[in-house]
């Protein structure tokens, strides 16, 4: 049921008269974050500071096929928090009506909390209910629900000061997210070829100044044009996928996984000299033969490994291009196999 009562707001007259220290925070937050919890957290404090909320529910709407939709609940200045999911086709009608239309509205009376928010109002007595849209590219991701249980209704000051504030949250999680987005692969979510240079030019300065160890790892899966043949690009990128989830969870928390490419990727090994470089590429080749296949074949995923250390003054390029050495030897030797560059000839390239 989609059908609300209420009073809209999206046509309340008069506006912010000051200049927000919220939204100056909030701002200065997007500047220095990659975390979006982070803004949502900080808008929470501020709803429940400046336009004087009891309690804030933040309600993210189900994406891709989701079935749950997770509400977080701040209270007490923002220090009280809780969480719950909420099954999409239970969805408050009034949450589904402010995230179809884009547009905010009051609720203010029992009638209206039935029709709109009738969790909210069997929780306890409820004053009103403010319900925003936070909108990102002009698609309305949250509905932030601001509630009074003890004061008055909210007058209209307040809810042009809490459409202001959220709508300052939404043009700064639009910069975490694009900051974010600009250094990760579209369809693995991983770090792109562009961020993995830049890293690794990082770690290699990091090396030359404290003389610490560094290697890397190049891999190609085997035959992977054949799934794309196959099955298809979506059955390809869900390998990709899954791959990437795999190298993430057997390598350590400050190792780094990079999309370079098509069907391979690149780990980059801090504090690794070349022998536990490719004791760990050995692993990780293990768990990708675990993965399923798409062909049902029993090896699971099979890739070529190639590896490398870093030795000053060889610069990002040339480290790559070791792994790649050694990477076209284990393809040439039969494939899914590790093969460490002191192995490799360049003459063999």
């Amino acid at each position: 049921m989609d059908v609300v009562s209420g009073t809209d707001t999206s046509t309340s007259s008069g506006g912010v008269d000051r200049l927000l220290a919220g939204i100056r925070r909030l701002t200065a937050l997007a500047d220095a974050s990659t975390d979006a919890e982070a803004i949502f957290g900080e808008l929470a404090r501020e709803l429940l500071s400046a336009p004087g909320a009891e309690e804030v529910h933040i309600h993210h709407l189900a994406v891709h096929g989701e079935e749950d939709e997770l509400v977080v609940v701040y209270m007490f200045d923002g220090d009280g928090r809780l969480s719950y999911l909420v099954p999409r086709a239970e969805r408050p009608p009034g949450v589904s009506w402010v995230a179809s239309s884009g547009r905010s509205f009051l609720a203010a009376d029992a009638e209206e909390f039935a029709a709109s928010v009738p969790r909210l109002a069997a929780t306890g007595a409820i004053t009103c209910a403010l319900l925003l849209p936070l909108a990102e590219r002009g698609e309305v991701e949250v509905v932030v629900t601001l509630v009074r249980r003890v004061s008055e209704v909210f007058p209209s000051a307040a809810v042009e000061l809490a459409s202001a504030l959220v709508e300052q949250a939404a043009t700064a999680l639009a910069l975490v997210r694009a900051r974010a987005e600009a250094g990760t692969d579209a369809v693995t979510g991983c770090m792109n070829h562009r961020a993995m240079r830049r890293r690794l030019d990082e770690e290699i300065g990091r090396a030359m100044r404290t003389g610490g160890l560094l290697s890397c790892l190049l891999i190609d899966l085997d035959d992977f044009k054949l799934v794309n043949d196959r099955h298809g690009h979506p059955a390809g990128d869900a390998m990709l996928r899954e791959v990437v989830h795999a190298l993430v969870g057997e390598f350590r928390a400050f190792d780094r996984v990079a999309r370079y490419g098509g069907d391979e990727f690149v780990v980059i090994l801090p504090n690794a000299e070349l022998e536990s470089a490719a004791a760990a590429a050995t692993r990780a080749l293990q768990r990708l033969r675990g993965l399923s296949s798409h062909d049902g074949d029993t090896r699971g995923v099979s890739a070529s490994i190639g590896v490398a250390q870093w030795q000053a003054p060889m610069s990002t390029e040339e480290l790559l291009e070791a792994c790649d050495a050694a990477l076209l030897r284990s393809k040439r030797q039969g494939k899914g196999r590790v093969i460490r560059a002191s192995e490799s000839f360049p003459s063999a390239r």
